[in-house]
């Protein structure tokens, strides 16, 4: 009796381990929902070689740098999209995280941040993430995906040593605060209006040529937070009503934030240098349909579809 229990036992974990070994052969060849192209994340590294101040650990980025493009190169992303704040201050500091960056062999296209401008004053015009014939904006298409950078830095008080530039950042600044804004503080930015306008000429020739479009600034737009760009109210609508635009992909804000108005999907990712330990970034897949961001350590994953 035993005998018979023990080869049934035997027969019974045999066809257990078969069932496993053909699951584990047919998942991979199945191609028929692969995403049409993949994309790393990240939002405020802030790196600098200093001390942790409050819950931000800035040398800690070196090491969770390392690991999310050893994960991007792992999972063959086509790219990488920094968010912005790549630094938390000194020119000095853009040489140890671009060389990481560098190291893993793929494109990285950049968004500039509040505090990558943090720097000596000669160095504010020759920052190396300031892409595009340094005026910090351009877009390209993949796969009928138009991919659009903003620079949300062009207003305000910190990206030009120019005495005039700063005027007029506070005037505006000053104005936004009689209105009741909420946003108006001095490390938020704003973009000019030939900026705005450029936005808008790009999500229409979206919509003509049958693309739908990803936007990638430093600083959100929507919910209403104290982190919003500066014009904000002005840029929102040209974004809802443009109806090729998917998704406004933002840093700045290193709590994270999301919603959804007109279809369109506001994401803000959450801070790299926020805690010691814990390591924060995405890898999003682009489907017709939606995109899935699949977020690790403390970014949330979440499924974002349009039409």
């Amino acid at each position: 009796m035993k005998l018979i229990l023990m080869c049934f036992i035997a027969a019974f974990l045999s066809l257990q381990v078969n069932e496993r070994s053909n699951m584990r052969k047919t998942i991979p060849e199945d191609k028929s929902d692969a995403p049409l192209l993949s994309f790393g994340l990240i939002a405020d590294p802030q790196y600098c070689d200093c001390p942790p101040a409050g819950t931000r650990f800035y040398r800690a980025s070196l090491r969770k740098l390392t690991e999310a493009t050893g994960v991007f190169k792992q999972e063959k992303v086509s790219f990488i999209v920094c968010l912005g704040d790549l630094i938390d201050r000194d020119f000095s500091s853009f040489a140890p995280v671009l060389a990481i960056l560098k190291s893993a062999g793929i494109t990285t296209w950049h968004c500039t941040g509040n505090h990558d401008y943090n720097v000596e004053g000669g160095f504010k015009s020759r920052i190396p993430v300031l892409q595009h014939e340094k005026r910090g904006y351009y877009s390209f298409s993949v796969e009928n995906f138009r991919f659009i950078f903003l620079n949300g830095n062009e207003i305000s008080t910190y990206a030009s040593a120019d005495k005039e530039a700063i005027t007029q950042a506070m005037a505006q600044i000053k104005k936004l605060t009689e209105e009741g804004a909420v946003n108006t503080f001095e490390w938020n930015g704003g973009m000019r209006g030939e900026q705005i306008t450029w936005l808008e000429a790009q999500l229409k020739t979206a919509s003509s040529g049958s693309e739908k479009a990803l936007i990638f600034c430093h600083f959100p737009i929507a919910p209403e937070n104290i982190h919003n760009l500066l014009n904000c109210k002005d840029v929102l609508p040209v974004v809802e009503n443009a109806g090729s635009a998917v998704a406004w992909f933002a840093g700045h804000n290193h709590e994270g934030n999301y919603t959804v108005s007109e279809g369109v999907h506001f994401i803000t990712m959450k801070g790299m240098v926020e805690t010691e330990a814990i390591n924060t970034f995405s890898i999003v897949d682009v489907y017709p349909g939606r995109i899935e961001i699949k977020g690790y350590g403390n970014e949330i994953s979440r499924a974002c579809f349009f039409k």
